[in-house]
């Protein structure tokens, strides 16, 4: 996501530097070709933002609630602690490498509906106040007691369509035991979510590929692949479709830029024609002419420039 960021913040770069009236080779632009110019940026930036979150999924770790007289065994402190390890744990299963982001106390707080209180959300009101924080996927833990013991329930819910994905429960006799229980159960509960996404799979199939092109550590050079065994048959179809997805990226730059340069050309062409005049009808017509060329080469730049953008944009998005 990062590297996408970069590159699509490059091209915005070049696009200013190609057209922008301050770099334009000295020379400005007029205002229908700077229109266009603008409308092609602003259509980029947008389906490059549009890409970015739609390759980004967002966790909200709620506070740790408690329920009846498990408030006077555990404090609110305690509770915030147990929310930080647990907000901790899925930051280490849930990495930004592969497109997750955690959202931050601050950021949930923020984003709450005014007099909202999570402490008396249960079930599906977790997934409403995930989809009110524009949340894919909201977990809470609650405290509260059984007999002489301290409990802990964990549930993990996707918001879209208020679905349980997963849960944990532990009891222990005081809270150590209890943030004992969260750093044993969390890896476990938040890797659903990696299951759910598809980001499992796709790191196996990874590690499959490894391992399978992988040299034997054998003095035979025999392949790690036992006899008999098969590689799962999608493999190479996830690698090559991994290589193949900078093709039309790479095409659809090119034609951003080829356009925009082709249409900064026309430009000046038709600016030059346009100021030459004549002394003579022939001079006039050829001059004419000359300004009618220029003017159908911008609008094919343009044109090329558009549908380029608009290719770079769907490949950031597939």
């Amino acid at each position: 996501m990062v590297a996408k960021i970069f590159l699509g913040n490059a091209f915005v770069r070049l696009l200013d530097i190609i057209l922008h009236p301050k770099t334009n080779f000295g020379r400005g632009v007029d205002s229908s070709l700077l229109y266009i110019y603008n409308m092609i940026r602003f259509l980029f930036v947008a389906l490059l933002l549009l890409s970015v979150n739609s390759f980004a999924t967002f966790v909200a770790v709620l506070e740790t609630a408690a329920d009846g007289n498990a408030k006077d065994s555990v404090s609110f402190l305690d509770r915030q602690y147990l929310t930080n390890v647990l907000r901790e744990q899925a930051v280490k299963e849930l990495p930004a490498e592969q497109n997750f982001t955690i959202m931050t106390r601050e950021n949930i707080n923020a984003m709450l509906p005014p007099g909202k209180a999570i402490e008396d959300c249960e079930g599906s009101c977790l997934a409403e106040t995930g989809r009110n924080i524009a949340a894919d996927y909201v977990c809470q833990a609650r405290v509260g007691r059984f007999g002489k013991s301290l409990t802990l329930s964990a549930e993990l819910y996707e918001t879209a369509g208020s679905k349980l994905v997963t849960s944990f429960n532990g009891r222990g006799n005081d809270v150590e035991e209890l943030l004992k229980l969260i750093e044993e159960k969390s890896p476990a509960f938040f890797h659903k979510v990696k299951v759910v996404t598809g980001v499992a799979s796709e790191t196996s199939l990874s590690a499959q590929l490894e391992e399978s092109v992988s040299p034997s550590s054998s003095d035979s050079g025999s392949s790690n692949v036992a006899l008999g065994e098969s590689i799962p048959a999608n493999v190479n179809d996830v690698s090559s479709k991994k290589g193949f997805h900078w093709v039309p990226i790479s095409i659809s730059a090119a034609a951003v830029v080829a356009g925009t340069v082709l249409a900064v050309i026309g430009n000046n062409k038709a600016k030059d024609a346009y100021d030459k005049g004549g002394n003579s009808v022939s001079q006039l017509d050829k001059n004419k002419s000359d300004a009618q060329s220029g003017q159908t080469m911008r609008s094919v730049g343009i044109g090329i420039a558009i549908a380029g953008a608009v290719g770079v944009g769907i490949s950031f998005a597939f």
